[in-house]
């Protein structure tokens, strides 16, 4: 409760009322021992600081409870600020490893393929013929798997390989496999005086990081490969030279030169039907802005000179601003049906 003492007049000036809390409730200080004598009585534990009374006896709490060490609420606090930040941690780690694990590459669908060949179909029909395959969207099965060693990364590819022959204006025939949403290649073909000769060639990757995605493009120009020969021979040989550059990778003019050597003819199951096919072993090395080796096995078909079936594994290595970078690879495909998709 709150009591009022009376003004009390010091030479005739009137002087303003003070007021005091008092405890509602008793303490030691009040009516137990040590008050009411006289005497001052000392500090108790829990009743705080203490201020003597208007009439000289006991005492007075001025605050009846501890409160909080600061030493002990900044350790409360730094613990759970600790908590928090470990949790958020451990949380951002747990998205990044699930990220990491499920950024690779995704199976392109043949749907996906066909809805790009016809935006790019010149709306013109032409026809085959000899070593030129029907254009639209072929249906392959395969698997592909590569490694780059900086920064470390692993990928898989398949089982589904859309294939798509597309014609351009020159009168040859474009052939390219997506492997998966981060990785296709395509050659161009050309028929010349009885020969299917190969004159260029492409190839793109991409590599997410979570955060980051790389990707790269390789092209390159052929001094007319001898694919498919108008006189076959087992065990001939042809010599190829391409030269090309990448990117956005600024790797410099890159050589790649080889031989093309025909092992033999081959029939071939593909769905249902028996396919004649001629067996070629690519062997190239790689110079200049990139070092490595490919090989590669093709059975083209002797009908219209399509990739039935094809093999390859490749190592290159390649300058990059974090130091060189080496990639291994390889992958396999097979024809699963003889007529495209338009």
């Amino acid at each position: 409760m709150t009591h009022t003492l009376d003004p009390v007049a010091h030479d005739g000036e009137q002087v303003e009322p003070v007021f005091m809390m008092l405890p509602i409730f008793g303490g030691p200080g009040e009516n137990g021992p040590g008050s009411g004598d006289g005497e001052r009585s000392g500090p108790h534990p829990g009743d705080g600081a203490r201020r003597a009374s208007a009439d000289g006896g006991g005492s007075v709490p001025v605050t009846t409870a501890h409160p909080r060490p600061p030493f002990a609420r900044r350790h409360r606090v730094a613990l759970i600020v600790t908590a928090v930040i470990i949790m958020v941690l451990a949380s951002g780690v747990g998205v990044f490893v699930y990220e990491w694990d499920h950024s690779g590459p995704r199976q392109l669908s043949t749907a996906t393929a066909v809805q790009r060949f016809r935006s790019g179909a010149t709306g013109k029909v032409a026809d085959p013929g000899a070593l030129r395959p029907h254009e639209g969207v072929y249906s392959y099965s395969g698997s592909g798997h590569e490694h780059i060693s900086l920064p470390p990364r692993s990928q898989v590819e398949g089982p589904g390989v859309p294939g798509t022959v597309s014609y351009p204006s020159d009168g040859c025939w474009i052939w390219r496999l997506d492997y998966s949403d981060s990785h296709w290649q395509n050659a161009t073909f050309c028929a010349r005086d009885g020969n299917l000769v190969e004159v260029a060639r492409a190839g793109w990757y991409r590599w997410s990081f979570v955060a980051l995605s790389i990707a790269d493009t390789g092209t390159f120009k052929c001094s007319s490969e001898v694919v498919i020969p108008a006189m076959l021979q087992v065990g001939q040989q042809f010599p190829f030279v391409c030269t090309g550059t990448n990117n956005p990778i600024k790797t410099g003019v890159v050589t790649m030169k080889g031989t093309n050597r025909f092992v033999g003819p081959q029939t071939l199951r593909i769905a249902g039907t028996d396919v004649r096919t001629l067996h070629f072993r690519e062997v190239s090395t790689f110079s200049g802005g990139q070092q490595g080796t490919n090989v590669a096995d093709t059975w083209f078909s002797t009908v219209n000179g399509l990739p039935v079936k094809g093999t390859w594994r490749t190592e290159v290595s390649s300058p990059t601003f974090l130091g060189t970078s080496t990639l291994t690879g390889g992958a396999s495909f097979t024809l699963r049906s003889l007529t495209p998709r338009l």
